[in-house]
C-alpha cells in the first residue's frame, strides 16, 4: 500500500477538538455557509501515519488527521498536520465528482485507499472559474472507513439528482 498507515474512525461532531472546531467556524464565516453542520450525516476521523521507509525518511509531515463532516448537501473536510497545520475545505455535493481512489488512474502509481474528489471547492481556484480543483481523502481500510464511503457515495448520488 502506500506510503501511509491509516486508521479511520466515526467520530462525533460535537467531540471534535477545540481548535478544529474553531477553524472550521472561521471557514464557514469567511464563505458566508450558515449553519451548514447542523444536520450532519457523519463525522469521521482518520489518522495517518509516514511509514518510516529507510535510514531517511524525508521531511514533511509525520502524522496528519483528517476530519470529514458529510451532511446531505455538503462535505468539509479539515486537515490537521504536525508541521504544515490546519487547513479547512468544503464543496457542495452538486459540484464534486466523487471517485473511489483505486478507481482512479494515480491508483496504479500510489496504492492507497480512500476518495478522490474534484470540483468547485470552497475558496480554491474552481470557484469562480470553469477549472476543478483535486483533492485525495485518505481512509482507513476498516469497516468506518468503508461504512463512511457508502454513506458519502449514496448522498452524493441522491445530490446528482437535485
Amino acid at each position: 500500500m502506500g506510503e501511509w498507515n491509516r486508521s479511520t474512525k466515526v467520530f462525533a461532531l460535537e467531540s471534535l477538538p477545540q481548535s478544529i472546531t474553531s477553524e472550521i467556524q472561521n471557514h464557514l464565516n469567511s464563505y458566508n455557509l450558515g449553519s451548514i453542520t447542523n444536520d450532519y450525516i457523519e463525522c469521521i476521523e482518520t489518522l495517518s501515519e509516514k511509514k518510516k521507509k529507510g535510514l531517511f525518511s524525508g521531511g514533511g509531515d509525520k502524522e496528519l488527521k483528517l476530519f470529514v463532516i458529510l451532511t446531505p448537501t455538503w462535505l468539509i473536510w479539515v486537515t490537521s498536520a504536525d508541521k504544515s497545520g490546519i487547513a479547512v475545505l468544503s464543496a457542495q455535493l452538486k459540484d464534486l465528482d466523487i471517485k473511489d481512489y483505486k478507481d482512479t488512474p494515480p491508483f496504479k502509481l500510489i496504492q492507497d485507499t480512500g476518495i478522490q474528489i474534484s470540483g468547485i471547492i470552497t475558496g480554491q481556484v474552481g470557484m469562480h472559474g470553469n477549472q476543478s480543483v483535486s483533492s485525495f481523502l485518505g481512509l482507513g481500510e476498516e469497516t468506518a472507513g468503508r461504512q463512511f464511503k457508502e454513506k458519502l457515495m449514496q448522498a452524493y448520488q441522491t445530490s446528482r439528482k437535485k
